[in-house]
């Protein structure tokens, strides 16, 4: 058996970049190429994608921290009610793992995951959809982060950055570094309290992490470089081909129920 999967670590490679420069995250664009191109089990995927996400973005705060980006302030105020909400709900989505009703909850977790991947699709693409969810209150987005978080692995950063941006007061790069340890301890939650059920593929995190350790010094001295508008374009693109994979996957297993 390959210990190493070469796709999944070409594929983290580029999600990496982006997740260093967009402060998307990694749930949001490895989670749904892991189910639709690796045909990974969701639920493999969103513990793995989750642990993945974990140690990546710790070399990422750290890069961050060094230079200063993050706000640690706004980092605690954030997680005090988006980590319980978080774990509340991985601890339900673990113990639906145990159902006998397998094929449907697979189905369910891809809906969930493509109606997130949609959402911050369509806030990426519109600047009202941005407006909307910037006057959210703090509390309520980062409650709502959790519950999301924690149902599917994904959706963290597409909420997080505007709120930090708009309510708490952050330039859209400070936001984007601020929330990279939010996202760092919310992935932790997940992967830990899926991992007790035995659902982290620990060869395929390593696949996904040699992608990232390649990336990092890369993406930071081209941190930079490329404007807001290029990388919005990229990160768009990619997530909008994850979700139609996503839509077909969906498709397939609706017909074998």
């Amino acid at each position: 058996m390959e210990i190493i999967d070469f796709y999944a670590s070409a594929a983290s490679f580029f999600f990496s970049l982006l997740m260093l420069w967009s402060g998307i995250g990694a749930g949001l664009l490895v989670v749904p190429v892991l189910i639709a191109l690796l045909n990974t089990d969701p639920l493999v995927a969103i513990a793995s994608g989750s642990m993945f996400a974990f140690i990546s973005k710790m070399l990422m705060t750290f890069v961050h921290s060094q230079q200063g980006n993050v706000d640690w302030r706004l980092v605690y105020m954030f997680l005090r009610i988006c980590l319980p909400v978080t774990l509340i709900n991985a601890a339900f989505l673990a113990y639906l793992s145990e159902s006998k009703h397998h094929t449907s909850l697979e189905l369910y977790l891809i809906i969930g995951i493509l109606l997130v991947g949609c959402l911050a699709l369509a806030a990426l693409l519109s600047d009202s959809i941005k407006e909307i969810l910037a006057k959210w209150p703090l509390s309520s987005m980062s409650g709502t982060t959790g519950v999301l978080m924690g149902l599917t692995g994904v959706g963290g950063g597409v909420l997080v950055v505007p709120a930090l941006a708009t309510r708490g007061g952050l330039t859209i790069k400070t936001a984007i570094a601020t929330s990279i340890p939010i996202g760092l301890t919310l992935s932790l939650a997940v992967s830990l309290t899926l991992g007790s059920r035995g659902l982290v593929d620990y060869q395929l995190v390593i696949s996904l992490l040699i992608g990232t350790v390649i990336a990092i010094p890369v993406g930071v001295r081209l941190f930079h470089l490329f404007s807001d508008n290029v990388i919005n374009r990229i990160t768009c693109t990619l997530i909008g081909l994850a979700l139609v994979g996503l839509l077909v996957k969906a498709t397939n297993l609706a017909s074998h129920l």
